[in-house]
C-alpha cells in the first residue's frame, strides 16, 4: 500500500507548516492527484486520519482533485485523452501518430491548507 507513504509526507509536511504558523487547528488539505497515479482515494483517507491522529491535522477534511490522463502528441503536439484500456484511443485524433509523452495525470500536490489561528506563510510544497 503506497499510500501510506505518500500520505506520511502529506500530514508531515501540513502539520510542520501549521505548526509553524502557529495554527491551532487544520481545517482542510487539499491534494491534486492524477488518475496514473493508481491512488485508492478512500485509502488515502483512512491512512491521513489514522497518521493524524493527535496532532493539528486530525480533524481536517480532505479535499482531493483528481485528474485525468493526457498526452501530448510528439508529431504535432495536439493534447488529448487516452484510455490505457481501449488502444484505440493512442492514436493522435489531429495527426494518427503514436509517439506521444504524458502531459497530465501524474500530479500528487499539496494545493492548499487551510489553518484556523496562527498566521499565513508562503510555503512552496514540493510536488
Amino acid at each position: 500500500m503506497h499510500e501510506m507513504a505518500l500520505v506520511r509526507d502529506v500530514v508531515d509536511l501540513v502539520v510542520k507548516e501549521a505548526e509553524a504558523a502557529g495554527a491551532t487547528e487544520v481545517r482542510t488539505v487539499s491534494l491534486t492527484i492524477g488518475y496514473v497515479r493508481d491512488i485508492v482515494e478512500d485509502q488515502i483517507n483512512d491512512c491521513f486520519a489514522y497518521l493524524a491522529r493527535g496532532t493539528v491535522a486530525e480533524h481536517a477534511e480532505l479535499v482531493i482533485v483528481r485528474v485525468p490522463l493526457t498526452v501530448r502528441c510528439n508529431e504535432c503536439g495536439y493534447v488529448y485523452h487516452i484510455d490505457t484500456r481501449d488502444d484505440k484511443t493512442w492514436t493522435c485524433r489531429s495527426c494518427s501518430a503514436k509517439d506521444y509523452k504524458i502531459n497530465t495525470g501524474m500530479e500528487f500536490s499539496v494545493d492548499d491548507v487551510e489553518i484556523v489561528g496562527g498566521f499565513a506563510t508562503d510555503v512552496q510544497v514540493p510536488g
